[in-house]
């Protein structure tokens, strides 16, 4: 086990390397800017390694380079900004850092140079075995809400086979305290089974759940940001969402989502396909009654049926992961979490969804123009971040979108933007609020800051 300070004021990509960190079992802790990072080297904490952000708020990363090196703690240095083979002799010969990664970066490549770099032994990258089915159902106590639709459900649908997970090439993380787990259905569950069980009928044994780390609050972040640091770090595993009794886990793979469940019945496959207009209400229950006879999950039952082909059954596969993933743009509250765990059987659809498009269009969809008038004052001036998470080129903006992003030069306060781009007010803040959510764009400080302005040519 090694000791690792992170120093990185992105808090969502700092969160999700202390989780992958703690995952392969050592300590770790984060640092926003330098002089948090600087406090950290007190004499009565010894670190064996560091990975420091080159571009952080306050001061220099060369600056905290220096500090570790003096302390003699070996450090990997990342950036977003400083790219480049000169920047990365830089960092190396100049500054002290054994090595360099421009971001975005692999993190479990950058994991393994830090563990080098404090002396740990690099783990085997070998694939995983596939793990014992878990229900993700399981996760839920037996009075939460509705099962999943990929999993056994009501007298409506089918009973179908579980969805199989299989761990990344990483340990799972340890498990969390009692002290800092969130509400059921993550926390206590133990308590819970042995209170509701009657002496007469006692529970039958459960499977062991897959282990998640605590990533912290809602409340201090927001959905489209974690999944900025899963597409940042080209992360592979599942990030949970829970807000009161509902529960939605997303699934990732380089980042990109491969696949979303949630406990609602709402949001199961063929009542969304109901909702859609694809499949008559009427006929709900007959595909239901097809599917639990041969086994089979709703979406090839309808396929089997001629109801649906195979493009149209991904594309609303696409899109029920989507409507899934946007519910949650709106939580002000509950908590979120990570895992190593992937979804691996044979029949689930392979999607690849761009989580920055699925931003763009998401928050457009989701906030009222009342919630988009609170997140942009007319008085805020917004201009582009030096260390976005997507490269413009990655970004599908339409027309209306690049227009505002174009005059978004910090120069200009959002009552300027909207008379500028002579659009509709909703669009316009949605857009900005996006690119803000995206990372793209950030507010203009008051006061004189040592990053360096940008502007995309107006």
């Amino acid at each position: 086990m090694a000791r690792l300070l992170i120093v990185e004021d992105n808090h969502e990509l700092a969160s999700l390397i202390v989780a992958m960190a703690q995952s392969r079992g050592h300590e770790a802790k984060a640092a926003a800017t330098g002089e948090a990072a600087l406090e950290a080297l007190g004499p009565s904490t010894r670190w064996d390694a560091a990975l420091v952000d080159l571009l952080l708020p306050d001061i220099r990363g060369s600056e905290v380079l220096a500090a570790l090196r003096a302390h003699g703690i070996p450090a990997i240095a990342v950036s977003g900004v400083y790219k480049g083979d000169r920047f990365a002799r830089e960092a190396v010969q100049v500054h002290g850092a054994r090595a360099f990664f421009e971001k975005p970066f692999e993190l479990i490549t950058v994991m393994e140079a830090l563990e080098q770099a404090g002396g740990v032994s690099p783990q085997p990258r070998a694939p995983p075995p596939i793990a014992e089915s878990v229900l993700l159902d399981e996760l839920l106590d037996a009075e939460d809400l509705i099962v999943l639709e990929e999993f056994p459900t009501d007298a409506e649908g089918p009973t179908e086979p579980p969805l199989q997970v299989i761990p990344s090439s990483d340990p799972l993380p340890e498990p969390v305290s009692d002290e800092h787990a969130l509400p059921l259905p993550f926390g206590s569950r133990e308590k819970v089974w042995s209170e509701t069980a009657t002496p007469a009928e006692p529970p039958p044994p459960r499977r062991a759940l897959p282990t998640w780390s605590l990533g912290g609050s809602l409340d201090e972040t927001s959905v489209p940001r974690l999944l900025n640091a899963y597409y940042e770090a080209r992360h592979h595993g599942e990030l949970k969402l829970q807000q009161g009794a509902v529960l939605k886990v997303v699934y990732f793979e380089s980042g990109r989502i491969v696949y979303a469940a949630s406990n609602l019945a709402a949001e199961r496959f063929g009542r969304f396909c109901v909702r859609k207009g694809v499949l008559p209400e009427p006929q709900l229950a007959e595909v239901a009654a097809y599917a639990k006879e041969h086994g089979l999950r709703t979406g090839e039952a309808l396929l089997r049926l001629g109801l649906l082909d195979a493009a149209q059954r991904e594309h609303l596969l696409v899109e029920q992961v989507k409507e899934i993933v946007w519910s949650t743009f709106t939580w002000k509250d509950g908590g979120y979490g990570f895992s190593a765990m992937r979804p691996r059987r044979a029949d689930l659809v392979k999607l690849s969804v761009f989580p920055g498009d699925l931003v763009l269009e998401g928050v457009e969809k989701t906030e009222t123009l009342v919630a988009l008038r609170q997140h942009m004052p007319r008085s805020r001036r917004l201009f582009p971040t030096a260390d976005a998470p997507y490269g413009l080129h990655e970004l599908k903006l339409e027309g209306h979108q690049a227009l505002v992003l174009a005059y978004a030069d910090g120069s200009k306060t959002v009552e300027d933007l909207l008379a500028l781009t002579d659009l509709p007010e909703r669009q316009t803040l949605a857009t900005l609020r996006a690119l803000e959510l995206l990372g793209v764009l950030e507010e203009r400080p008051d006061t004189p800051s040592r990053r360096h302005r940008i502007s995309f040519g107006l």
